[in-house]
């Protein structure tokens, strides 16, 4: 066995979009994976890598980093797909990440109320909202340096 080769690539498609959940609390991540393509305000092409986790999750992986998870509704319709492949696998599946625009701006929205969102399947002429209960995991607070920055700011 080789330790240089590499690991087999596979593709899953879907038939069917649908939103990757924790966007809002995973935000810093989407953003610093996106980089400068966040500028453009508009939708970017995304390859998406689909990994086990624990408990039966599977979490999404976009340009090295966990982008989102994929949605209890439609785990078991990846899983299934996913157990045909070998575990060392890298399986994709193609998508998108794309802007949801807020006004005023919601938790985990930027000052301007963007918050982008992951989309795995075929890109949609016009993308639906997402489901009201996708979001589960709190946004994290605001830190620098791991300091809450309502810590540093003086009561009012």
């Amino acid at each position: 066995m080789s330790l240089l080769r590499r690991r087999p690539r596979e593709r899953i498609e879907l038939a069917e979009g649908f939103h990757a959940a924790e966007a809002p609390a995973l935000q810093r991540a989407i953003v610093q994976a996106l980089g400068n393509d966040r500028h453009g305000g508009r939708a970017v092409p995304a390859e998406v890598q689909v990994q086990r986790g624990r408990d039966g999750h599977l979490a999404l992986v976009w340009r090295n980093g966990i982008v989102g998870f994929v949605p209890r509704e439609h785990v078991p319709a990846l899983a299934g797909q996913l157990a045909r492949y070998d575990e060392r696998a890298v399986v994709l599946v193609d998508g998108s990440v794309h802007p949801e625009v807020h006004a005023p701006p919601r938790d985990g929205d930027d000052a301007h109320g963007v918050l982008w969102r992951i989309w795995l399947g075929p890109a949609p002429a016009a993308y639906p909202e997402p489901p009201a209960e996708l979001d589960a995991l709190p946004v994290p607070e605001r830190t620098i340096l791991g300091v809450p920055v309502s810590r540093l700011r003086p009561p009012s």
